[in-house]
């Protein structure tokens, strides 16, 4: 169904589709394709649903247009008093139980209701056992309603379960004001209730709870989930007052230490202001006496080494934490993030992957923890960074589009953007530069809106290299520019990698000696940092631009202290490349494509085919460059100097008008019969073209023809599982 869904919307749209914006016109629409064609047809003439750099993406809450709540109620159809009633109570949104809802609107217009399927009962006992079974109705009837009955509907829902008040019941039952005639929960409900918002990620939710706290009395420790949900949402002035006047208020060791934490956070990432981060930390650590205290800032100074690029201290703090009698309680979380991620850096991945799981775990199992979005998404950092330079990119890719999904079931947050940075870090590295762009441009789009994180500047420099790969220089060069713009964030580990953007952009200018120079440089600055693994991937970078003899040496040595086989595949390509053995670059090309490595693959098959051609075999430097050029639009490649150097073998016009009958399967006499020529002719232009083609017989004929002649895919023409719809257009003009 949602296959047809897409194809509908093929007739409206040309373009990406935000995530989110694809999630919530299914999830309107249920794949109804009237709904769905009503939804973007009014998003469209409204100006919602509008384009921004090619991605389509709706501004504003999605409600059905005029026409669409006509046709619904139409299908609703006439109900009496007591099933509207029924209808307006589940539309207010908040959880009820059919007994809530038989009590407010009666038994019968329950049970009419419910067998013309316009509710549901899932389950009749439990306290959100009754909803409106079309999403769209329910949005419809919530239009038609006043706002004052509503509103006096669901304070009656929430006044029907007053007793049962937890911080699970506060976290399904927030929209609606307490009433005053009745008592309100006290703050530390009210806290609890806000914490658990903050890690589900639900900011709007944990504010709205935190500051009923506050009302309420709360004191310190209502401030931190109000602090917390405030900074996510892009406050960061508002937020930095917030924590100042918590710690003020902080009567506890705890409260201080974990107001600390978080804003030194937020000063690294947000801000970027080391330094301030660093001296906050130094400051309140020196008055702690707790050991889940001091686990709570050791744990945060950890991931700010791993960030600030110095990932062996990083590694040993957060070791140090999870190895304490606490385990890192609360903090642990926080520790593994930062140890996966500086152990994934300096090439120890097997280690780094346990601890990220073990990170997860553990994630899952407490109910509170330091900081849960950022240990959320440095998490999420060190698995891609891990299966990235641990040569694991079938997995890379897999968990990218697993964490994707995943944080699609969170409410919108700061953390889509990282979550499709990490879609366009997978894609890119595995070698496929035009998904990457897709991905990598609505981060930098998300970025644009909000970025607590700091990540903006890398997911720019990865879509310029991106761009560049893929042909479009004058836009990678773009991006460059505004790279240069940005001011210079706190995260400086994955300066090595802006570095290397820069180095592609300046192949795809043409300049491939500025190219290996500034390659060289992104080697240099991750060697600095201690960054093996990714000094082990700036050096192979610089094997495509003719570095090879500068790096062999160093790529020996690193592959010897590397965990994975991609350090030992770096080293095989470098040492090829020095030999000019193309047999060994064939090899090692094959090597890269069965672990799914594009580009490498593409590269290393490009330069096995200069190799023939300059020992002057003209039939293996043709097979070689078949299998470069197929690799290349595989990935989606364009441009890098090896493949640029090849060409295409030039058939004839009378041989690739023999070769294309061979492919279909015609006999070489029904050939010759069809061309007017003589048998041994047909047969004299097939030997050109196997020749030329670099392959053996008509076996081989059909896929070299379809490698040869396919043009690059200007487009991914899949459509993404999390609800992506890659679409074509046919809009009338508006």
């Amino acid at each position: 169904m949602r296959a047809d869904l897409e194809r509908l919307s093929g007739m409206v749209l040309d373009g990406d589709v935000e995530t989110r914006t694809s999630e919530a016109l299914w999830r309107l629409s249920q794949g109804t394709p009237l709904y769905f064609r009503e939804l973007v047809e009014d998003g469209l003439q409204t100006g919602r649903l509008r384009v921004d750099r090619g991605l389509w993406r709706w501004d504003g809450p999605m409600t059905p247009s005029e026409r669409l709540r006509h046709i619904v109620l139409m299908q609703i159809g006439e109900l009496d008093a007591g099933e509207w009633k029924a209808l307006d109570a589940l539309a207010t949104g908040e959880a009820a139980s059919v007994q809530e809802v038989v009590d407010l609107a009666g038994q019968d217009a329950v049970a009419r209701l419910e067998r013309r399927g316009l509710i549901t009962v899932a389950d009749p006992g439990g306290s959100t056992g009754v909803q409106v079974s079309h999403p769209l109705h329910a949005e419809v009837v919530r239009c038609r309603a006043s706002p004052a009955g509503l509103r006096l509907l669901g304070t009656r829902l929430i006044d029907g379960n007053r007793h049962a008040a937890s911080p699970e019941e506060l976290l399904r039952r927030p929209s609606v004001d307490w009433d005053s005639d009745a008592p309100a929960p006290g703050p530390p409900l009210l806290v609890q209730a806000a914490r658990r918002a903050i890690a589900m990620s639900d900011h709007p939710r944990a504010e709205w709870l935190a500051r009923t706290a506050i009302r309420a009395g709360g004191g310190a420790e209502a401030y931190l989930p109000l602090f917390q949900a405030t900074y996510w949402r892009g406050d960061l002035e508002a937020g930095e007052q917030l924590a100042i006047e918590g710690t003020r208020l902080a009567v506890t060791e705890e409260d201080r230490v974990r107001l600390t934490a978080a804003r030194a956070l937020t000063l690294f990432c947000g801000w970027g202001r080391a330094r301030d981060a660093a001296a906050l930390l130094a400051h309140v650590a020196g008055t702690v006496g707790g050991d889940e205290d001091r686990a709570v800032l050791a744990a945060t100074e950890a991931l700010l080494a791993v960030l600030g690029g110095d990932p062996t201290r990083g590694v040993r703090q957060a070791t140090a934490v999870l190895g304490s009698d606490t385990g890192g309680g609360v903090a642990g979380p926080l520790a593994a993030a930062a140890a996966a991620t500086g152990l994934a850096m300096i090439g120890e991945t097997g280690r780094a992957l346990a601890t990220a799981r073990a990170g997860w775990e553990a994630l899952g199992g407490l109910p509170e923890v330091t900081e849960p979005g950022f240990a959320r998404i440095a998490l999420a950092q060190a698995e891609i960074m891990a299966l990235h330079l641990g040569g694991q990119f079938l997995e890379l890719d897999r968990r990218a589009t697993e964490l994707h999904r995943r944080n699609l079931a969170l409410p919108e947050w700061a953390g889509d953007a990282v979550a499709c940075l990490h879609r366009g870090w997978a894609a890119l590295a595995c070698g496929r530069p035009r998904p990457a762009m897709r991905w990598l441009n609505e981060a930098f789009l998300g970025f644009e809106r909000l970025d607590p994180t700091g990540m903006r500047r890398i997911c720019v420099a990865l879509l310029a290299r991106a761009k560049a790969l893929s042909g479009d220089v004058a836009g990678a060069k773009e991006l460059l520019c505004v790279v240069d713009r940005t001011p210079q964030p706190a995260i400086t580990a994955f300066d090595p990698d802006v570095h290397l953007s820069r180095a592609w952009v300046a192949a795809a200018e043409g300049r491939t000696a500025d190219a290996g120079r500034l390659a060289l440089g992104a080697a240099r600055l991750a060697a600095e940092h201690g960054q093996w693994a990714v000094e082990a991937a700036m050096l192979h970078s610089a094997l495509s631009f003719d570095r090879a003899a500068e790096v062999v040496d160093r790529l020996r040595d690193l592959a010897e202290r590397l965990d994975s086989p991609l350090g030992v595949h770096f080293a095989a390509y470098a040492e090829a490349t020095v030999a000019r053995s193309a047999d060994r670059l064939s090899t090692v090309s094959r090597a890269f494509e069965q672990a799914s490595a594009l580009l490498p693959a593409a590269d290393a098959a490009a330069q096995a085919a200069a190799v023939h051609e300059r020992a002057g075999d003209r039939r293996a430097a043709a097979s070689a460059a078949t299998r470069a050029m197929a690799l290349a639009r595989e990935g989606g490649l364009v441009k890098t100097p090896a493949l640029g150097a090849l060409s295409p073998p030039d058939l004839t016009a009378r041989e690739g008008e023999v070769a294309r009958f061979a492919s279909r399967g015609l006999t070489n006499l029904e050939i010759a019969d069809r061309l007017v020529l003589s048998v041994r002719t047909v047969e004299a232009h097939l030997a050109h073209v196997y020749s030329k083609l670099g392959i053996r017989g008509r076996p081989e004929l059909f896929d070299a023809l379809d490698r040869r002649a396919a043009p690059l895919p200007r487009r991914d023409p899949e459509v993404d599982g999390a609800g992506v719809a890659r679409i074509g257009r046919n809009v009338v003009d508006r």
